[in-house]
């Protein structure tokens, strides 16, 4: 398994930092996060490293996700918000400040404010055209 004795999140994959653990499998661990956005703010994070989304194999990307459904259970079932965000940020431009993949599970009320949404405007459909048929020549190799 791949570790990086560097990385925050490996030393608490493997006990050698502190944390507040909520659940652990063969796979992943959840923790709260020690900035919570909101109460009940957990990390899920896979054992092995791996530094962003585009990095980690996708066998342990389905086992993240996994862990972080059943996370979110145990959130919903304890504090029971009103709702809840997920949110996963990848490099410095992404938001991203600990480089070990891992999601956010937020829980959220109405009305929090917590996490603000982005400024989203309808786009052109011949833009849209545009990008699609890129995403889709990226698809085929091409």
């Amino acid at each position: 398994m791949r570790t990086e004795e560097s990385c925050t999140f490996c030393r608490i994959v493997y006990g050698s930092d502190p944390a507040y653990v909520v659940y652990e499998d063969a796979h992943s661990i959840a923790f709260l996060d020690r900035q919570p956005a909101a109460e009940g703010h957990t990390l899920v994070v896979p054992r092995e490293h791996a530094r962003t989304l585009l990095d980690i194999d996708p066998l342990n990307a389905g086992a993240l996700m996994t862990s972080a459904t059943f996370v979110a259970r145990i959130i919903h079932r304890a504090i029971q918000p009103d709702g809840m965000t997920l949110k996963q940020t990848n490099e410095h431009a992404g938001g991203q400040s600990v480089f070990h993949v891992h999601l956010h599970l937020v829980p959220r009320w109405n009305g929090d404010n917590v996490i603000a949404p982005w400024n989203a405007q309808r786009a052109d459909a011949n833009e849209l055209a545009l990008i699609q048929s890129r995403l889709l020549t990226a698809v085929n190799g091409n």
